[in-house]
């Protein structure tokens, strides 16, 4: 007798540690839109070969649809078809203008916003999964839902062998965050490895040759900035565009400057802010970045835009009906807005009506990051 196996696993990839590392959690609930196939996820499947030969030929393939092979495999491409859509559809996130974006940002809960195209994570609340493999981390400010996950952070890059990460913090927060890594060093007794690189309003930072980062003035009720990821190129000077490859290489080589580096805004993450930062002159880049990421805590009558002015918030209300905004619009030019950081008192449906409201008022997609927010109809 000749055994067969088929195996089907549904296990995730990410984040790419080795078999025995991997980190075990709990599948999400199912979507309701799709059911799981009824048959176990692992097949085992034999093929008798009878010792004495008939008259008659029996073909390999109406000998495996005897052996119930043929089904075996109709059921590992259902359940392979089955994991791909429910990847889909518990998937948050969104691919937008090149980059793809996922995370979790519930207000007061925590913010942890992901461009792994950057190697990057925005505010670090809980620490998810997904986060431990971005080599940067830039904390717009101290609340524990953008920066109670940092300690967690560091010490599963060491577990897992990774190199140490690179994390940005306002200048204020530079002599705090040391002590707090100090304490969990003394405490856990292990070493905690990191760059931690203080970065203020209108400095620049080279993450690499051909990205950098700046700061931008947020309004929060504590210390607060944003951050501008540009990508960088050389382009050559209009004074030397009618020359051929020798000429050029000529110049460059007697030591003439013949190209200009052009920043051109990527990706900005407002963290917590007050809507007055679509009116600062400061904040021109991150208006004018290919992607806009930003909260919108508040979205309907049940909270006052006093309120959410009080809290250091944005009440979406304020931003469709501010009249100097939308007399601004012309210089918001975002390709896609990505609403974050709405309260936990929302469901879906009311983020996505209060996102339809927004997109009536300006040109560039809006999109809502929804990933722990539940549905009237779950």
């Amino acid at each position: 007798m000749m055994q067969l196996s088929v195996t089907i696993s549904t296990s995730s990839s990410f984040p790419s540690f080795s078999p025995s590392q991997q980190p075990t959690q709990n599948p999400p609930p199912l979507p309701p839109t799709i059911e799981r196939p009824k048959k176990s996820m692992h097949h085992t499947l034999r093929v008798n070969h009878p010792h004495h030969h008939h008259h008659h030929h029996v073909g390999p393939l109406h000998a495996l649809k005897g052996t119930g092979f043929l089904s075996a495999i109709g059921q590992a491409i259902e359940e392979e078809e089955y994991r791909k859509a429910r990847a889909e559809v518990n998937r948050k996130g969104f691919n937008l203008e090149g980059y793809s974006i996922e995370g979790v940002s519930i207000g007061g809960h925590e913010t942890c916003v992901i461009v792994p195209e950057l190697k990057s994570a925005f505010d670090i609340g809980r620490c998810p999964s997904r986060a431990v493999n971005q080599n940067f981390v830039f904390i717009t400010h101290a609340h524990l839902d953008h920066i109670g996950g940092l300690p967690m952070y560091v010490a599963t890059r060491g577990l897992y062998n990774l190199k140490p990460p690179t994390i940005f913090v306002p200048p204020c927060l530079k002599e705090d965050v040391e002590k707090l890594f100090d304490i969990h060093r003394t405490m856990s007794q292990v070493e905690l490895n990191l760059d931690l690189v203080t970065l203020d309003v209108g400095e620049t930072y080279e993450m690499r040759n051909n990205l950098v980062v700046r700061p931008f003035k947020t309004h929060h009720v504590i210390p607060s900035q944003g951050y501008v990821i540009y990508s960088v190129r050389k382009k050559l000077r209009k004074q030397y565009m009618h020359l051929n490859g020798k000429q050029i290489e000529k110049l460059k080589k007697s030591g003439v400057e013949i190209t200009d580096t052009i920043l051109s805004p990527e990706v900005a993450f407002t963290g917590d802010t007050m809507s007055d930062f679509f009116l600062d002159p400061r904040s021109a880049d991150a208006l004018r970045a290919k992607i806009l990421i930003t909260e919108a805590t508040f979205l309907d009558e049940g909270c006052s835009i006093e309120h959410a002015r009080e809290h250091g918030h944005t009440h979406l209300f304020e931003v469709c009906d501010m009249q100097e905004i939308i007399e601004h619009a012309q210089w918001i030019r975002n390709k896609a807005v990505l609403l974050t950081h709405f309260s936990p008192r929302y469901n879906i449906e009311d983020i996505r009506l209060a996102v339809s409201k927004l997109q009536l008022k300006v040109s560039a997609k809006v999109v809502a990051l929804t990933e722990g927010f539940k549905s009237t109809y779950s």
